[in-house]
């Protein structure tokens, strides 16, 4: 069974364009074939144009929050709760940010210094 080739639904990968309309580099879930020499992402083209701005904004957002995570900046992981829909005013974001970095200040120091 080793040997052998596996075709997977899906698997997370960087985009090299198996997806044509989202962003080069993001990580996007489809289908794999897996093989001795690897994980190799099958193309599925573009998504229908709605569906992909949504998966954009999705990485926009992700990408703001590992910012903010590596830079230790308050202000970018508050943009990033902004940009989510369920949150709807800046008190609330706020609230949020700062509840979360008290309690889980031991493990991001760098919102600390």
């Amino acid at each position: 069974i080793c040997a052998t080739t596996h075709y997977h639904l899906a698997a997370n990968l960087p985009n090299t364009g198996q997806i044509s309309n989202l962003p080069l580099g993001c990580t996007v879930e489809t289908p794999v074939i897996v093989d001795g020499a690897g994980i190799h992402p099958v193309h599925v083209g573009a998504l229908p144009e709605p569906v992909a701005e949504l998966c954009r904004r999705e990485t926009a957002v992700a990408q703001v929050g590992v910012d903010a995570a590596v830079e230790g900046n308050r202000e970018k992981a508050l943009q990033c709760l902004l940009l989510d829909p369920v949150i709807t005013d800046i008190g609330t974001a706020r609230k949020i940010l700062d509840d979360y970095l008290t309690n889980y200040k031991e493990y991001l120091p760098q919102f600390w210094q």
